[in-house]
């Protein structure tokens, strides 16, 4: 069994082995003080110390057998309990048994050491909830994303309306991918994250037919026709511009900053010919010019003798 599958649990159970170990050593040596140290009892002493380098070198085999590497502070302390081990063998055959003892005891101490080493570089394994729960939030995350791209292709849908094509299968397909993802968070939220999986598929396979037909859309429009669009869009603003100047919104000001610069993003595009990049940021400047008009009405509310002049709506070309 690997540390895959074995990890942590493994470590303390073999900690608690050695250190139970280095327990009875502690007990038994004191008793030995006490009385006459025997060989016997060194001997058995000895052998629970050849035991307990077992478990640890099966932790060891099975660390490196799944690819990981032992510290090096782990390696110092097992090296060092070997040499404690080798010196309380030839202190068992010379006789020395209390001194033997001692050593086993502190060559215990260093396995146990080695081992806590090993402990601390394994990472926590992640509970059924906790995993359930990442998972969540992952598949949530790409739901929002999902989200974002459907935003961007609605405003590129009701641009394509705006200069003649008729999107009705489009605006469809796209209350059915919005159908397929509040489908998935309500299939998260139950943790059913398979059917979730396969409600995210259906979702970019349809978005993905959107996009192709957005494309086809974006290929066959007349550059002309585009250029008179953002003549009109560029006479708007002007004119949203002029008003709130007039009523120093500076909300408004701002929101028509970002519209001009979507829109001359637009015209460097189209001179180009990248239709669909020219498409994305009319889509922008649209958005940001919808925001200047709303600020506007806030304050046009409030101002009986500039009312008339604050736009109503962005009215398409």
């Amino acid at each position: 069994m690997h540390l895959k599958r074995a990890s942590k649990w493994l470590v303390i159970l073999a900690l608690i082995v050695v250190t139970l170990s280095a327990l009875i050593l502690a007990s038994s040596s004191a008793s030995v003080q006490q009385t006459t140290a025997t060989s016997d009892k060194t001997q058995d002493l000895f052998s629970l110390l050849q035991k307990a380098n077992i478990t640890v070198t099966e932790i060891f085999r099975q660390f490196k057998a799944d690819g990981k590497t032992i510290p090096q502070a782990s390696l110092n302390e097992y090296d060092q309990a070997l040499l404690l081990a080798e010196e309380s063998r030839s202190l068992l055959q010379a006789g020395n048994y209390s001194e033997a003892d001692s050593k086993i005891i502190q060559a215990l101490q260093k396995l146990k050491e080695a081992l806590r080493i090993v402990y601390t570089t394994i990472p926590e394994q992640p509970t059924e909830t906790e995993t359930a729960l990442e998972r969540a939030v992952q598949l949530k995350s790409s739901i929002n994303r999902y989200y974002e791209q459907l935003e961007r292709i609605e405003n590129l849908t009701r641009l394509a309306a705006t200069v003649g094509y008729n999107t009705t299968t489009l605006e469809a397909k796209i209350q059915t991918v919005k159908s397929l993802l509040d489908r998935a968070l309500s299939n998260i939220d139950q943790k059913r994250f398979e059917a979730a999986l396969d409600n995210l598929a259906d979702a970019k396979a349809l978005s993905d037919q959107i996009l192709s037909s957005i494309n086809n859309f974006a290929s066959d429009l007349k550059i002309q026709r585009i250029e008179t669009y953002i003549n009109r869009t560029q006479e708007r603003l002007d004119a949203i511009r002029e008003t709130a100047e007039s009523l120093s919104n500076d909300a408004s000001l701002a929101a028509l900053d970002n519209a001009e610069t979507s829109l001359d993003n637009a015209k460097e595009y189209l001179e180009e010919q990248r239709i669909n990049e020219t498409l994305s940021e009319l889509a922008s400047s649209k958005e940001s010019e919808e925001e200047a008009v709303e600020y506007l009405k806030s304050t046009a509310s409030s101002l009986d003798s500039t009312s008339s002049s604050t736009p109503n709506a962005v009215q398409p070309p």
